[in-house]
């Protein structure tokens, strides 16, 4: 599908930052008849902040929004719907676990998704620091009130010779599932 994105990233290091922000915004269009079964606007916004106080406390945000515009919301396929949890959305939750199911039980994906997070980190030596965190997020279809899940954790980061590295245990808070383990490598920006 056509569309357009835009990406901004200020930050005082690429690999280990102390300040800096993301900024990203992606939109893609269809039009029903134009090799499309139905009319689309995909939007998808993501901001990223992170700030460090007295050298050893940082201090990371982060929220997401996604939405789907659509007179035929049954002709999206589920590429192109929201999904939500992981490790890069609502830890605790299985990845892309949080979404409506249809009558089977099955995951459908949402016309909306909204993830945000809250982490802190401290650094217990150079290169390595723990971390605390909540996340809370989920996908939807209606605006109106969205069943937003939470989930809470801690881990440990480690910035290596091939870029920083995190281990999480996470816990959700709205499911009677136990501990999930998560692994992410890569910038945090």
């Amino acid at each position: 599908m056509p569309g357009i994105s835009y990406s901004y990233l200020r930050s005082d290091n690429r690999i280990d930052p102390h300040q800096g922000y993301r900024l990203q915004f992606d939109t893609q269009v269809a039009k029903e008849g134009m090799l499309s079964d139905a009319n689309l606007v995909h939007a998808n916004v993501l901001l990223k902040g992170l700030t460090t106080v007295a050298q050893n406390h940082r201090f990371l945000g982060r929220v997401q929004f996604g939405g789907n515009l659509t007179d035929g919301y049954t002709s999206i396929p589920p590429s192109l719907r929201f999904f939500a949890g992981g490790d890069q959305s609502v830890r605790g939750y299985d990845y892309q676990k949080l979404s409506p199911t249809n009558s089977d039980g099955d995951r459908i994906g949402g016309r909306y998704m909204f993830a945000g997070s809250v982490e802190y980190q401290y650094s217990i030596a150079d290169k390595w620091r723990l971390a605390t965190f909540i996340d809370q997020g989920n996908s939807f279809n209606s605006l109106d009130k969205p069943d937003l899940k939470t989930g809470v954790g801690f881990g440990v980061r480690w910035v290596s010779p091939v870029g920083p590295l995190r281990l999480d245990l996470a816990h959700a808070l709205d499911d009677e599932g136990g501990i999930r383990l998560h692994f992410s490598m890569g910038p945090e920006f």
